[in-house]
């Protein structure tokens, strides 16, 4: 018995104990691995959505991918599940202080069923996800009875300079392993690495450079903890402000002085910014129509297959967003603006005319006497609807 209660702070394993420390930065790595098999599927889920409620119920999205996606998908997923078991049965045997196999086993299964609240409606989603969150922050938070009784390691607290400054931090500390900031903050790994950062800094900065005694490295660490703070929350943000307020300032100053020097080009020089940013955005569409019944904007089905959720929303509002300035030049007494023109916008496929994109909110549904709450939140997710291309 002693033997499986040996300390084993390994990412995967079931035999032995895991301490909190060593059992939250397996789990950072852990949302590491797991993002690897969900960022394709995700990515797979957002550009098929035809509606926004769809976000809560894409399992039906995912069964119907590619054979090469979900086999990527789901075994990765219980991969990632089978770590996850193995770190929280160490962690309730060192919390239990005992080998227990019927605890283990029915925390292990809930913990599980709960992470598949994807595969189910709304309502029960959120209860399994609740179950979830309540057994993470348990085994985060009770004390071991065993790893509690061990001495106090400096080398196990977190390092908020390393978590700020992640690889310059590492420079200074010659923990070079923080240069691969350097890739991942340009994907979504950057913030758990700068988070391994935190947790590994002091370790690392103890093992990379002579220090005279405890008391210098600790100090030392909280002096570039306040530097990197200060830096990354409040001097970084406000140079960051200073340059889009003076970029800004220029531009008006610049309108300004145009006006006051030439008052009789100003419109000129308005309607021909107008032109450009109408320009810019029409590029989108192959085309476009404005009748007086409906706004028609022609897209390319292989560019519309490539755009997500949020990009097809955003070329709808675009689109609507023309024909309001098309309608306001050609009408002259009427004022037309995006939120007019949404429900008459639609976007269609150019090579065979199928809808792929509108806006349409039930309102008589929602001037109901028996309209709930339920109701306003489902029909106002449902409005914007695209569809792929069928043929």
């Amino acid at each position: 018995m002693i033997d499986k209660l040996r300390l084993n702070a390994k990412l995967i394993g079931f035999d032995g104990i895991i301490g909190r420390w060593d059992f939250c930065l397996n789990f950072v790595y852990l949302c590491m691995i797991g993002m690897l098999f969900s960022i394709p599927a995700t990515g797979y889920i957002v550009c098929n959505m035809e509606t926004l409620s769809e976000f809560f119920i894409f399992n039906t999205i995912l069964w119907e991918a590619p054979w090469l996606l979900k086999l990527w998908f789901f075994p990765g997923s219980a991969f990632v599940l089978y770590i996850a078991v193995s770190l929280i049965i160490r962690r309730l045997n060192d919390i239990n202080g005992e080998v227990n196999w019927n605890t283990n086993t029915i925390i292990s299964v809930l913990y599980v069923f709960s992470c598949l609240g994807l595969f189910f409606p709304i309502g029960i989603s959120v209860l399994l996800y609740s179950i979830n969150l309540i057994i993470f922050l348990y085994l985060l938070i009770a004390k071991g009875k065993i790893t509690g009784k061990y001495p106090h390691d400096y080398r196990k607290e977190f390092n908020w300079g390393a978590f700020f400054g992640t690889w310059i931090w590492g420079l200074f500390n010659k923990s070079y392993k923080t240069l691969w900031m350097l890739i991942l903050w340009l994907t979504p790994w950057g913030f758990w690495y700068s988070v391994v950062c935190g947790f590994k800094g002091n370790e690392w900065a103890a093992k990379n450079r002579d220090w005279q005694s405890l008391e210098e490295f600790k100090r030392s660490q909280e002096v570039q903890t306040i530097v990197f703070v200060v830096l990354t929350v409040i001097i970084i943000p406000i140079l960051y402000f200073l340059i889009v307020a003076a970029i800004i300032g220029a531009i008006v100053f610049t309108a300004i002085d145009e006006a006051k020097t030439s008052p009789n080009k100003t419109p000129a020089t308005i309607e021909k910014l107008e032109n450009a940013v109408h320009k810019l955005s029409s590029s989108y569409f192959e085309s476009y129509e404005i009748t007086p019944d409906e706004n028609k904007f022609y897209i390319l089905p292989s560019d519309w297959m490539r755009y997500s959720y949020s990009d097809k929303k955003n070329l709808l509002d675009i689109a609507s967003s023309i024909s309001a300035s098309e309608r306001g030049k050609a009408s002259k007494d009427e004022r037309y603006s995006k939120d007019s023109e949404l429900e008459r916008t639609k976007i269609y496929n150019v090579k065979n005319g199928e809808l792929l994109g509108e806006y349409y909110l039930d309102e008589q549904m929602l001037s109901s006497d028996n309209t709930d709450i339920k109701t306003i939140i489902k029909a106002s997710l449902n409005a914007y609807r695209f569809y792929n291309p069928k043929k």
